[in-house]
């Protein structure tokens, strides 16, 4: 952004999309720790200078570009869970969703998931917001489950947790046995329904 000329509102929250396209192509490309403002600038052909006056670090366009996604996810589930009164199927259609979240985020998620604790607390608590809202919207689908009777009594929260993780299991395998959506069904099916084809047999044989 060239000094002395100011920029509205609309006109910053573009440039700050255009920046975050940018690093996400690069980290996808290169990795998170081998990308460095200086080539974040430069891609999105503006000087390193400017780029601090949108972000502070790295760590921040990666925080800001998660919340932002989150935010759009949240607001998808919404309507899932508005226009959808089966508990199972809410679930499914959430995960689904889930799925189809763009590469580039997914790059970005999986490195937080992993590294997220090197960052610093300012980061983590704003992650720790908005992932605790998605995992908490899940968790009242599985709660509703539960008091309708669609769903034994289970732990929710760890329910939540578990079927987010299952997205990230399928689509970095190195071995998948299907593609992404049919892994993800039947993992939904194990979830909701488990491997067990009856009761056991006496001495667990």
């Amino acid at each position: 952004m060239p000094k002395g000329i100011m920029l509205t509102p609309e006109q910053q929250a573009e440039r700050r999309e255009e920046i975050v396209g940018v690093a996400l192509r690069l980290i996808e490309e290169t990795g998170f720790p081998k990308t460095s403002m200086r080539e974040i600038a430069a891609s999105a052909n503006m000087g390193k200078s400017s780029l601090y006056d949108f972000f502070k670090t790295k760590d921040e366009i990666l925080v800001y570009a998660v919340e932002k996604k989150t935010e759009e996810i949240i607001q998808k589930v919404h309507g899932i869970i508005a226009g959808e009164s089966s508990p199972e199927q809410r679930l499914r259609k959430i995960m689904l969703n889930h799925l189809g979240v763009p590469k580039r985020y997914r790059t970005a998620l999986m490195w937080l998931n992993t590294e997220s604790d090197y960052l610093e607390e300012e980061y983590r608590e704003r992650l720790r917001a908005v992932r605790y809202a998605y995992q908490d919207m899940i968790k009242s689908v599985i709660e509703n489950g539960v008091a309708a009777g669609v769903f034994r009594e289970t732990d929710a929260d760890l329910m939540a947790r578990l079927l987010i993780n299952s997205v990230l299991s399928i689509l970095y395998t190195s071995r998948p046995s299907a593609d992404p959506e049919k892994m993800l069904d039947e993992t939904m099916n194990i979830f909701l329904h488990g491997i067990m084809t009856g009761r056991p047999k006496e001495g667990g044989a």
